[in-house]
């Protein structure tokens, strides 16, 4: 046990108690010279006290217990060695004493605590972690959190095959805190490994030439391996390949036909491969040719106008329908431009129509959407992706026009319901009150095996209230669909309103009957209709169809939760038909563009058109007489997008398709959509550290402005990255990401429309799924560095430390304690004085030496009583003579003594009055 301050630097206060004391004694100049001493020697103490008390002082304990961390590395490299690793824990524990602690902490790609510290012995590893990474730094940092404030030892074990983070900066910190770092290592398992290390192709080639691809493949031993290369989704090699041990390259050539962005990727297998995670690799390159367009069609033939228009002047087209649309950015960013021809947005889950912004955004791809009974407001697109990118919005102009409209979402809150599907359809009902207007009636109903209403069935007051109630829906328990449509439809029957519609939304089966047909036919004789949304393939579709047969509605068999939000807005805005405008009428022109000439000599009639209100900084070039947009564009990021608002095939297009001059126009429109050539050429220099992507980018030419960097997976995702201009025309962007084609745009600071360089990169896999050694040097250097050391077995974790840990106790306020009760002392010899208590202590004295005498005399008489008793007890009686002789002397004897008696009892009373007089 020690003493010790750990504010030592209030020591320097005592060199202020002097001046202190001699500004609060001169007032005691009067006093004695006596007091004055003791009150000066009481302050002193009483500042030395308090300065002792600031300067933090603690008590250190020396304490034998030894806590532990075991921090477990759990990454493929390693692999499922679960078992090896409990078994060495439980054989240290075995050995460790009954107050030392242990805790368990868990690390891969990040680092869990698997145990808190405790002294049982018992324990269980539950955690699953992602285990493409060996993060060990991650796992020290969580490690050294759970130790308290005193020293303790972490035991690592694995196979020091570190390839995210560093974990040599934890070593100093542990230091510093007292703990040490012992290793352990765990062997590699010797595995038969074929993994492709490299694989490369030109960067930019011309449409129709022969390019070469070329790759390495390491084997562990000779084998023979089948090796398939694709290009896009097309599988043009397929070769069985003859391995040596060690390295081995291969060089295959292709034709690079397709016009855009070209994906490649070589897959190599072997017999008895015991690492799969290292047999694939993916490579872009840049084919330079006519631009790609993709049409996507929501019906079949609803572009073949547009097909032909871009045969006859030149472009190659691809059409699709919209169940094909791509799914990743290596497929999209094949094509130029893309053309939604009267698609639903119900057909678009939510992460592609964000995945189409992307590509329109971040690398400048064209889109354009043409009108139909499924495009814009009527497909579904209202608060989209979709239509954040165009230049126009869903909701119309003119609502006072609309038809007077009530609807009643009918939402299940089933426990099957919970989670997602729930806050989607809550979401989408939300989203499809927005599209309503005040004087509209709105009502929501959520049921498991009983409905609630959620929101009263009347006019809308607060769009926001009534989104605030639908967020309160919680899930419930079964389903009970026929008796939550027996509550919705009399709250309609009663409404007088030009328009009434139910929605329904279930994921499940009803758990009874009714006569779901009596019911919906008289609320048909109320011009009530009815829509279903059957959720997944636990709905009863077959039933959901009959219903929305029955209503007059639509039935919508729903795979991607997703799209329900577009449902439930395509459903809203279906039952005000007049965002469809069907009279024939000739667009105006309301803004020259490079298309003005094709006007020349007149417009031609026009059909019909979708309803829609243009964007405040977008270009209107034709309106039509109601001022609604029938031709918008604008730029969207690096993209420009076209909003065209009648259809392609002619119905509503009119006389437009037969104009001579149709197949030019659509021919201008995707050009002016087509990305604008890249201004800078850069030399791209890709290396791997770790986990750590690192490109260097130079170029020639001299860049005056600064530059932003945009880098996004191949889901269109955005990807964190460190951008920074290390010396001109030298850049560099370093990230972390997994493996997979990343895409790269560096845009002009102060233009950002204007792209400098596009370019795509492939990250190979993780340096994990390398075949390597366990690394038995880094793990010993991190015990050096560590204080620790490299352990041989678990009989060595438990062993003293050689710094034993020190429990501060602190004690500062005992100090502080004595400190005011001297203080109080000095204050009463300051109000009373020091005679003052002498003469206490005197009367004190007197009070007790008074007490005592009259305790004495007391006595004495007792005993003369005493004897006198005695004395006639043992005496014979005598004669009559002789009594009373005797009894004559005892009067003489006794009227002598009673004066002093008296005298003595008078001095008594004195003596006790005395007494009184002081006490008061």
């Amino acid at each position: 046990m020690s003493f010790e301050f750990s504010q030592p630097i209030y020591f320097f206060l005592f060199l202020l108690i002097i001046p202190v004391l001699l500004f609060f004694l001169w007032p005691l100049k009067e006093q004695k010279k006596g007091e004055t001493k003791l009150i000066v020697g009481l302050r002193s103490l009483v500042f030395a006290l308090i300065i002792l008390a600031l300067a933090d002082p603690s008590l250190v304990l020396t304490s034998k217990v030894i806590d532990t961390v075991f921090v477990l590395d759990r990454s493929d490299s390693v692999g499922e060695r679960e078992l090896e690793m409990e078994r060495f824990i439980v054989d240290a524990v075995n050995g460790k004493k009954e107050e030392d602690s242990f805790s368990i902490v868990s690390f891969a790609n990040e680092a869990v605590v698997e145990r808190l510290p405790n002294t049982q012995t018992s324990f269980t590893l539950n955690e699953k972690l992602a285990a493409g990474q060996t993060n060990i730094e991650a796992g020290l940092q969580l490690a050294l959190s759970l130790f308290p404030e005193r020293s303790g030892r972490i035991v690592l074990i694995s196979d020091g095959l570190e390839t995210k983070g560093d974990a040599t900066l934890v070593t100093n910190i542990a230091k510093q805190q007292g703990v040490t770092i012992d290793t352990y290592l765990m062997e590699q398992e010797e595995k038969m490994d074929v993994a492709i290390r490299d694989l490369s192709v030109s960067q930019q080639v011309y449409s129709g030439e022969e390019a070469n691809i070329t790759f390495d493949v390491t084997s562990s031993t000779d084998v023979v391996g089948d090796v398939r290369i694709r290009l896009n989704r097309d599988v043009i090699i397929d070769e069985t390949l003859s391995l040596k041990e060690g390295m081995n390259t291969f060089q295959f050539a292709y034709l690079a036909s397709e016009p855009g962005l070209n994906l490649l990727s070589v897959e190599i297998n072997a017999e008895g491969d015991q690492i799969s995670e290292n047999n694939h690799l993916m490579v872009t390159s840049q084919v330079i040719g006519e631009p790609k367009v993709l049409i996507v069609e929501g019906e079949v033939g609803a572009a073949e106008n547009l097909v032909q228009a871009l045969t006859l002047t030149g472009f190659q087209s691809e059409r699709m329908s919209v169940e094909s649309f791509p799914s990743n950015l290596n497929h999209l960013l094949n094509y130029q431009a893309v053309i939604f021809a009267n698609v639903s947005a119900v057909s678009l889950s939510e992460e592609k129509m964000e995945l189409m912004e992307t590509a329109v955004k971040q690398f400048g791809v064209g889109f354009m959407m043409t009108g139909g009974e499924q495009s814009f407001g009527l497909g579904g697109y209202f608060k989209t992706p979709i239509e954040d990118i165009l230049p126009v919005e869903m909701e119309v102009n003119g609502e006072e026009e609309l038809p007077s409209l009530g609807i009643i979402f009918v939402i299940d809150r089933s426990g099957s319901m919970d989670g997602y599907r729930l806050q989607l359809a809550k979401e989408a009902a939300a989203r499809s009150v927005e599209l309503l207007r005040e004087q509209d009636t709105v009502g929501v109903i959520a049921f498991d095996d009983t409905p609630w209403q959620i929101v009263e069935t009347g006019p809308i007051e607060d769009v926001q209230e009534v989104a605030d109630q639908i967020a309160s829906i919680t899930p419930g328990g079964g389903t009970e669909i026929f008796g939550a449509l027996d509550f919705a439809y009399p709250q309609l029957l009663e409404e007088e309103l030009q328009r009434k519609h139910i929605i329904l939304l279930t994921d499940g089966e009803s758990y009874s009957g009714g006569d779901y047909q009596a019911l919906i036919e008289g609320g048909l004789e109320e011009s009530v209709t009815l829509s279903t949304v059957a959720i997944s393939s636990g709905a009863n579709h077959q039933l959901l169809e009959e219903l929305a047969e029955y209503g007059s509605g639509r039935f919508y068999s729903v795979y991607d939760e997703s799209t329900i939000p577009s449902i439930l807005s395509r459903e809203t805005i279906m039952m005000t038909r007049t965002y469809i405008e069907d009279h024939p009428f000739y667009p105006t022109v309301v803004r020259d563009s490079e298309w003005t000439p094709l006007w020349s000599n007149g417009i031609a009639e026009m059909n019909a058109y979708i309803a829609t209100t243009n964007k405040p900084r977008a270009e209107l070039i034709l309106e039509s007489e109601k001022g609604d947009p029938v031709l918008s564009r604008w730029q969207y990021g690096l993209g420009k997008t076209i909003a065209w608002t009648s259809d392609l095939q002619g119905q509503w297009a009119g006389n437009w398709s037969s104009w001579q001059e149709w197949p030019t126009f659509l021919n201008q429109l995707v050009t002016w959509m087509l990305p604008a050539a890249q201004t800078e050429s850069f030399h791209v220099k890709q290396t791997q550290h770790g986990s750590t992507t690192k490109l260097e980018l130079t170029t020639e030419s001299e860049i005056a402005s600064l530059l932003d960097a945009e880098l996004v997976n191949e889901s269109g995702h955005h990807v964190e990255s460190q951008f920074r201009m290390v010396a001109p025309g030298r850049y560099e962007l370093s990230f972390e990401a997994n493996a997979g084609i990343h895409y790269l745009q560096l845009t002009d600071q102060l233009e950002e429309s204007t792209p400098i360089y596009q370019t795509s990169l492939s990250v190979p896999y993780s340096a994990e799924y390398e075949a390597k050694e366990a690394d038995g040097a880094f793990l010993a250097e991190l015990a050096l560095n560590g204080g620790g050391e490299v352990l041989v077995g678990p009989e060595q974790v438990f062993r003293p430390l050689e710094s034993p840990k020190q429990e501060r106790e602190s004690v500062g306020h005992w100090f502080i304690l004595l400190a005011l009760t001297i203080f109080f002392s000095e204050v009463v010899i300051r109000r009373f004085g020091l005679p003052r208590l002498k003469l206490m202590k005197r009367r004190q004295v007197t009070e007790n030496s008074v007490s005592k005498s009259r305790l004495s005399s007391l006595n004495q008489k007792a005993k003369r009583e005493s004897k006198l008793k005695t004395a006639l007890q043992e005496k014979p009686i005598l004669d009559k003579k002789e009594d009373i002789s005797k009894q004559t002397n005892e009067r003489k004897e006794s009227s002598k003594e009673k004066p002093t008696e008296v005298a003595k009892q008078d001095m008594m009373k004195r003596l006790l009055e005395a007494k009184k007089n002081q006490k008061r």
